[in-house]
């Protein structure tokens, strides 16, 4: 062969590897691509991109709407504990006593039992060597139709942190 025709095939050749080389670049580059293009989306999935994209941001939007419901449900129940707590009998102040000063042993016993309102009930046990008695006086806001007792006050001043008042009988 020629060297002219040498040349001439060596001339082609060169763009052609060089074409080849490029090819194998770019076919690893495409290869690397698409799997970070796989990582961005769910396992088999073969939408572009950008329909994932608006599937996201949709998503995003319906659990952003769910988040304000779920927090208005909170919201609510919340209020109705808090309602339904101040109904219960929650404030509680104990006295013991010797209610007849000779039997020892503060075994005598006055308790206020009441809501949020200061509403519920005071119940006194005195306890004597051969009996005892119980004593349950209604409290309406604090106060008393009964005559109540140093200890039963006490009891309530305890449960409220009020000094209780009379009501005129």
């Amino acid at each position: 062969m020629e060297p002219v025709v040498i040349a001439a095939v060596a001339g082609a050749a060169v763009p052609g590897v060089a074409a080849l080389v490029v090819a194998i670049v770019l076919a690893v580059r495409l290869k690397r691509l698409r799997a970070a293009h796989a990582v961005l989306l769910p396992d088999g999935a073969t939408v572009p991109l950008t329909e994932r994209q608006a599937e996201l941001r949709e998503d995003l939007s319906t659990l952003e709407r769910n988040l304000l419901d779920l927090r208005a449900l909170v919201d609510a129940q919340a209020e109705h504990t808090a309602r339904e707590l101040a109904k219960s009998l929650r404030f509680q102040g104990l006295v013991r006593y010797d209610a007849y000063g000779d039997m020892g042993g503060s075994q005598s016993w006055s308790i206020a039992l009441l809501d949020d309102s200061a509403n519920g009930t005071v119940i006194s046990c005195l306890h004597a060597r051969d009996h005892a008695r119980v004593y349950l006086k209604e409290v309406v806001g604090g106060r008393s139709a009964q005559r109540l007792s140093p200890e039963e006050e006490r009891a309530i001043t305890l449960a409220t942190g009020v000094e209780p008042q009379q009501a005129a009988a």
